[in-house]
């Protein structure tokens, strides 16, 4: 139920059971009435703000849980995905930084621990000695194409809830919202 926005009223709490959400917005609910706000359109964005930053950490929360066992996390395992997914199981860190949408020194920190943990090395290209590729080995290849199938029943357990339809229009709501803040 979207939150009303009728002059006077505070936004009408959500028709779903209870969340570990539910703190924070009755917080801002209270806010808003202590402040005497006279539309709730900006209780509704800021709830709705923050209710995005906290669904997206506990979703990270729910898909590292049973990475930990592996020594890895959310960041570690899309870095491996995508380096299995180039030519050759290689990419330059400069286009893992681009595709992992992180600063140089963080994905230095993400190869160092793959490397250390056996998954990837670092080698030279053969195009020109000066560069430095990210080379999956054979234990990162494995385990990429050993874990995937459990991931891929993870996101569809965690994404069950929601029809084609609504996980369609979810999408290009968040690439709406995504186009608005890039």
């Amino acid at each position: 139920m979207p939150l009303r926005t009728d002059p006077g009223h505070t936004a009408a709490p959500p028709a779903a059971q209870g969340t570990s959400f539910d703190p924070f917005e009755q917080a801002m609910r209270r806010l808003a009435r202590r402040l005497g706000t006279k539309s709730t359109d900006p209780l509704q964005q800021s709830v709705l703000s923050r209710l995005l930053q906290y669904t997206g950490q506990r979703l990270t929360e729910r898909l590292d849980e049973p990475l930990r066992g592996h020594g890895l996390n959310s960041t570690l395992w899309t870095a491996l995905v995508i380096i299995y997914s180039s030519p050759d199981h290689e990419m330059m860190p400069s286009a893992l930084s681009d595709f992992l949408n992180s600063s140089r020194t963080h994905v230095t920190r993400v190869s160092k621990e793959l490397v250390e943990q056996g998954y990837l090395r670092r080698a030279g290209s053969q195009l020109d000695g000066r560069q430095v590729l990210l080379r999956l080995t054979s234990k990162g290849r494995r385990f990429v194409e050993d874990y995937l199938p459990q991931r891929r029943a993870q996101l569809t357990r965690t994404f069950a809830a929601f029809d084609a339809a609504e996980l369609a229009q979810f999408e290009a709501l968040a690439r709406k919202l995504l186009r608005a803040v890039d």
